[in-house]
């Protein structure tokens, strides 16, 4: 019987975690746009971040996986569980599901912001670069 009462207590907090997950999200998803003077496109696209200049030396070449928000041609937001601080550098890999293979762009934090107790939802402005993907990312997005 004792055990019975951990299992339900476990069973609880992953359905409470999970609630507290999905809530983030919306929340993150309804913060205003001001900061994007370009249409913004609703997306749900797997990326992966790593850090390549901050003022935090210990978190560079931290990589981590998030999920876009939003994207324009110079621009994305997305979410995450790791906090990415203003001015930060970083190299990005878009998982475009509406098309084969993954974009390599640079960009540079605008802003973060905490969201809920477990995300942070984070801005970024992309740059050009030769090495990059961003011509075909602001053709996609302009269009």
């Amino acid at each position: 019987m004792h055990t019975s009462q951990k299992v339900v207590s476990l069973r609880s907090f992953r359905e409470s975690t999970l609630m507290e997950t999905k809530s983030e999200v919306r929340q993150a998803e309804s913060v205003p746009s001001e900061q994007r003077t370009e249409p913004r496109v609703t997306k749900s696209d797997r990326l992966f971040v790593q850090i390549t200049q901050t003022a935090d030396k210990g978190m560079i070449g931290k990589t981590s996986a998030c999920k876009v928000l939003d994207t324009s041609a110079h621009g994305l937001r997305f979410i995450t569980s790791e906090h990415i601080p203003a001015g930060s550098l970083l190299d990005l890999w878009v998982d475009d599901s509406s098309r084969p293979g993954k974009f390599f762009l640079s960009g540079d934090v605008r802003w973060s912001r905490t969201v809920g107790t477990a995300s942070t939802m984070v801005g970024v402005r992309l740059q050009e670069g030769l090495a990059t993907d961003i011509a075909d990312w602001q053709e996609i997005n302009e269009s």
